[in-house]
């Protein structure tokens, strides 16, 4: 079988495509197939024809298309086979968009590509990154952000065939409401780090109706989801946790996907910017110590969420069930829409 940590899909400067693997057996042939529909790949019995054979464990392949998305079949000599894709997307005016596909379950299936997203805000999209995501197919949006943060900076995906819309309000995890209260003297922390694991331990105990509404709404239909926030960090990367919790990944896999934000967001650039915007209620800098596990993530800040689960429901299906409102027949209708 291909080691699926060791196989990705990168764009390089020029947009084309970086593909690298570990082959099942060394010397052995690898072909490669390309569609810019996943469905091929999940549904064909006949894959066409492959770009190259090759048995060499990277190769770089011209993008023909920069306005859609590429999906690409690796199959071995011996009948092994991988799908794969880029995990972030690259999109101009927001660089938190991700593909939650490829991870794989604990029955041994794998998680469809092109089927579930997470992403930062969507204000600032341009018109290619409209165009780019629309022809993704994306048929459901939800929004964590707080009512004031969707007024002021509205979702912008475009007027043809647009998805459906969900605001779905989730309080805590604002940066911006942090910082806020820091500087009218409301908290003082000397500990940001387990005040953002407070945080997500509230995500458990006051914000899982709007999780529940999400499920609610991917249950209604075979949608293509797309979850996210400001940042894309705190309340999508519980959303993004809790679906793929739910669809049967590890966690120690679910907190991988989790940390892939510190490696997208522009944290440093944004660290500094702050420093010299905001000041604590005596008039001082807020510092870069305060603000750095503010901003980034850490795997302790998920761990509270699971944590915080097995405290109030005892075990997973208990939370899936009474907080979710998924019984086992709605998860394996899940399992059944989303994995391969």
């Amino acid at each position: 079988m291909f080691d699926l940590r060791a196989c990705h899909v990168e764009r390089t400067n020029d947009h084309n495509y970086l593909i690298r693997w570990h082959a099942p057996q060394t010397g052995q042939k690898v072909a490669i197939y390309m569609s810019d529909n996943p469905d091929h790949f999940y549904s064909a019995s006949n894959l066409g024809t492959p770009l190259l054979h090759t048995s060499n464990h990277e190769v770089l392949i011209p993008n023909p298309d920069t306005g859609v998305r590429h999906y690409f079949y690796l199959q071995s000599e011996r009948g092994e086979s991988v799908i794969l894709a880029e995990r972030q997307l690259s999109l101009q005016g927001t660089p938190n968009f991700r593909d939650l596909g490829g991870y794989e379950a604990n029955d041994g299936r794998r998680l469809r590509w092109g089927k579930l997203y997470r992403s930062s805000k969507l204000s600032s999209l341009t018109d290619v990154d409209i165009s780019y995501i629309s022809r993704l197919g994306v048929s459901l949006v939800c929004d964590f952000r707080q009512v004031v943060e969707q007024e002021l900076e509205p979702t912008r995906l475009g007027d043809e065939n647009p998805p459906i819309y969900a605001g779905l309000p989730v309080t805590p995890g604002s940066s911006n409401s942090f910082i806020t209260n820091l500087h009218n003297g409301i908290i003082e922390i000397d500990d940001a780090a387990g005040f953002m694991q407070e945080i997500n331990r509230d995500f458990v105990i006051n914000q899982t109706p709007q999780y529940a509404e999400m499920f609610r709404l991917l249950l209604a239909g075979d949608q293509q989801l797309l979850i996210h926030c400001a940042s894309g960090k705190d309340r999508t990367g519980f959303g993004a946790a809790l679906i793929l919790d739910v669809l049967g990944v590890e966690e120690e896999t679910i907190i991988e996907d989790y940390l892939l934000t510190n490696n997208y967001l522009p944290l440093d650039k944004e660290i500094e910017r702050l420093t010299k915007t905001f000041t604590d209620h005596t008039g001082s800098a807020v510092s870069k110590e305060v603000l750095r596990p503010l901003l980034e993530v850490r795997p302790e800040y998920l761990t509270a969420c699971f944590e915080e689960i097995k405290t109030r429901y005892q075990s997973k299906q208990r939370f899936f069930e009474s907080a979710l409102n998924l019984d086992s027949a709605k998860v394996a209708l899940l399992k059944d829409r989303y994995l391969d």
